[in-house]
C-alpha cells in the first residue's frame, strides 16, 4: 500500500511540468472600432511608426494611431471608394502615401497628407484580377502584387505589367530585403518564389510542397528571409544577392507544441515576426537567433475576453519588444505588454499544499523501502499488535 502511496504522490506532482509553453505577454481588450463585425482583413504601419491603415470588406479603410490605438481620437475614418473587399496594402518608402488593393483589380492610392483616397491611375484595365498581396521595394516606387490564381505583376509609373504567371495558386504574401531591391512571393500550393532587380522571377524548385502563409525579411543584416507555412512550419529563404536565381529554401523547422496553426505574419520589432496563429494566438519568431515564443494562446486570449477568443486575427504590431497592439477582424483592439512575474511563474497555492504533504512522504518511503532493519522494526511491531489484539 505505501508503494501505491509513494506512486500516487509523484503522479499528483505530474501536472507541474507544463507540457504547454507560458505566454509572454498579457492582453487587454481597449475598444472595438464598431459595434458590428467589420470584417477587417489586415493592416499596415506607416514608415514612421505613427500610424497605422487597417482595410477589409466592402472597402472599409481606417487610420489609427499607432501608439495609443486604444484611443480613437487618432482615428481618421476614410471614405469609401468601392464596395470591393480590399485584401492588402503597402506604404511607399518615402512614407507619404500608400496603395492598398483587393477583389476585382481594385487598387486605391491613399493620401497621408490630405487623407484622400482614390483610384489609382492605370488600375482600370485590371478590373477582372483579385488582387491578394502588394510590397514596395525598399528604395524604389516599384511595387509588385500578388494575385489569387497565382500571377506576379509589377506597378511602375501607373502601369502594370505581368511578370510571372506561371503558378496557379493565391500569391499569399510579398515582402523584400532591406538593403537589396529583392523580393520573395509566397504561394499556397506553388511554392516560394525569388524577384531579382531585373523582375525575373525564380522558383524555388524544393518549396513546392508546403502551403505557404507568409513571409517576411525582418532583419536587414541577413542575406535571407523567413518563410512561414500552415502545419506551423518555418524555414530561411537563403538569398543569393549576386544572383537571386540561386536562392535557396533552407530547412524547414516546426514550432512545436501549440495549439492551432499558422496563418499570417506580420513584422515585430528587433529584427522579429509576430505569427499569427487560428484559433486566435501569437508567436513572436525572431530571423536572426531562429526562436519562438509564444506571445498568448487562445486560452489566454479567452481569459481576458471570452468573445475575444472567437474572434479571427487580422494583424499586429509592436511598438517595442513584446508591446503593441492587435486587431482583430472583428474590430476589437486589443494592447499587449511583457506578462508579469505572476503569470508565468507563480505555482498555485493547492500545487505548494500538495508538495509539502507528498515530498516528506516520499522520501520517507524510500528510506524505508530501502532499510531492511526497518523492514524488520515494522514487521515486529505490527506483529506485537496483531497479538496484544
Amino acid at each position: 500500500m505505501r508503494r501505491v502511496a509513494v506512486l500516487l504522490c509523484l503522479l499528483m506532482l505530474t501536472p507541474l511540468v507544463s507540457a504547454s509553453p507560458d505566454p509572454t505577454v498579457d492582453l487587454t481588450v481597449e475598444r472595438r472600432l464598431s459595434n458590428f463585425d467589420i470584417g477587417i482583413n489586415g493592416g499596415v504601419v506607416s514608415p514612421s511608426g505613427l500610424t497605422v491603415l487597417i482595410f477589409g470588406h466592402d472597402g472599409f479603410a481606417h487610420v489609427i494611431s499607432a501608439t495609443d490605438a486604444g484611443d480613437e481620437a487618432g482615428d481618421i475614418i476614410l471614405e469609401n471608394e468601392t464596395t470591393n473587399t480590399l485584401n492588402a496594402a503597402s506604404w511607399h518608402p518615402a512614407g507619404k502615401s500608400a496603395m492598398i488593393v483587393g477583389d476585382s483589380g481594385t487598387v486605391l492610392r491613399y493620401n497621408s497628407t490630405n487623407h484622400a483616397l482614390g483610384e489609382a491611375e492605370g488600375s482600370s484595365s485590371i478590373t477582372t484580377t483579385d488582387f491578394e498581396s502588394i510590397q514596395f521595394t525598399p528604395g524604389s516606387s516599384v511595387a509588385y502584387l500578388g494575385t489569387s490564381n497565382g500571377e506576379i505583376r509589377k506597378y511602375y509609373a501607373d502601369t502594370f505589367t505581368m511578370i510571372d504567371n506561371s503558378a496557379s495558386s493565391r500569391v499569399t504574401d510579398i515582402d523584400c530585403m532591406k538593403n537589396d531591391n529583392i523580393c520573395v512571393a509566397t504561394t499556397l500550393n506553388d511554392g516560394i518564389a525569388v524577384i531579382d532587380q531585373e523582375d525575373r522571377v525564380t522558383w524555388l524548385t524544393n518549396s513546392r510542397f508546403h502551403t505557404w502563409v507568409g513571409v517576411g525579411c525582418e532583419d536587414a543584416t541577413m542575406n535571407s528571409c523567413t518563410g512561414f507555412a500552415s502545419g506551423k512550419k518555418v524555414a530561411p529563404v537563403e538569398i543569393d544577392v549576386l544572383d537571386p536565381s540561386k536562392s535557396e529554401l533552407g530547412e524547414i523547422t516546426g514550432l512545436g507544441q501549440l495549439d492551432g496553426d499558422t496563418i499570417a505574419d506580420n513584422s515585430a520589432s528587433d529584427s522579429s515576426s509576430i505569427i499569427a496563429l487560428g484559433p486566435l494566438g501569437m508567436v513572436r519568431w525572431n530571423q536572426y537567433s531562429e526562436e519562438a515564443f509564444l506571445m498568448f494562446s487562445n486560452n489566454n486570449a479567452s481569459e481576458e475576453d471570452i468573445l475575444l477568443s472567437g474572434d479571427s486575427y487580422a494583424m499586429a504590431w509592436e511598438t517595442s519588444k513584446n508591446n503593441g497592439f492587435l486587431v482583430t477582424s472583428e474590430g476589437r483592439v486589443v494592447s499587449f505588454e511583457p506578462a508579469s512575474e505572476s503569470d508565468t511563474s507563480e505555482i498555485p497555492m493547492f500545487l505548494l499544499v500538495l508538495v509539502a504533504l507528498c515530498v516528506p512522504g516520499v522520501f520517507i518511503g524510500l528510506i524505508y523501502w530501502n532499510s531492511p532493519w526497518l523492514q524488520r522494526l515494522y514487521a515486529k511491531l505490527v506483529g506485537r499488535g496483531k497479538k496484544g489484539a
